[in-house]
């Protein structure tokens, strides 16, 4: 694993990473995600929700994999409700890189950031993603091809890279 992996890095690449850019150790303050809930904006319907506890993250929790009907994909705004908890140490500067592909191509990319986290502390945010306009003949090639579209979250604190998670996307509503 390659240990300078900035911010600038990431926000560079043009296509979907196949491995993880960093360990599970790198994950010093103890971030642990929960609750997520993923909802269309306009309406203010539910697209997707986990309810759990703030689980250590593992190998295998790591790439995930979505499954959503092909209207999602015309869908021009979505909010996600994250919920977390920080370990014993302050979190400065936390960002959140998120980057979504269909194929080698970069279909939007995502920078959100969280001044401070307490140490000790569970927190909960909702981050706003404006979606792109998506050309239909795309839009057709990401119904037929499963787990094609995929992304990646990059998390950092003071721009060192601790946590990496992998998606992969499924538009057919299986």
């Amino acid at each position: 694993m390659q240990q300078s992996i900035t911010p600038e890095t990431v926000l560079g690449f043009t296509e979907a990473c196949n491995d993880f850019l960093c360990s599970l150790s790198d994950n010093i303050y103890d971030i642990r995600f929960g609750s997520f809930r993923i909802r269309d904006i306009e309406n203010n319907r539910c697209l997707f929700e986990i309810e759990r506890d703030f689980e250590e993250a593992t190998e295998d929790t790591r790439l995930i994999q979505y499954s959503f009907p092909p209207e999602f994909l015309l869908l021009r705004s979505l909010g996600t409700s994250i919920h977390f908890s920080v370990g014993s140490l302050p979190a400065s500067n936390f960002r959140m890189i998120e980057r979504h592909y269909f194929r080698q191509n970069l279909l939007q990319s995502y920078d959100f950031t969280i001044d401070f986290m307490m140490p000790n502390s569970v927190n909960s945010h909702e981050f706003i993603y404006d979606l792109p306009a998506l050309p239909k003949d795309m839009v057709i090639d990401m119904v037929g091809n499963p787990y094609e579209t995929k992304s990646d979250s990059f998390f950092f604190v003071e721009d060192k890279l601790i946590m990496h998670v992998r998606a992969e996307y499924d538009y057919t509503g299986n």
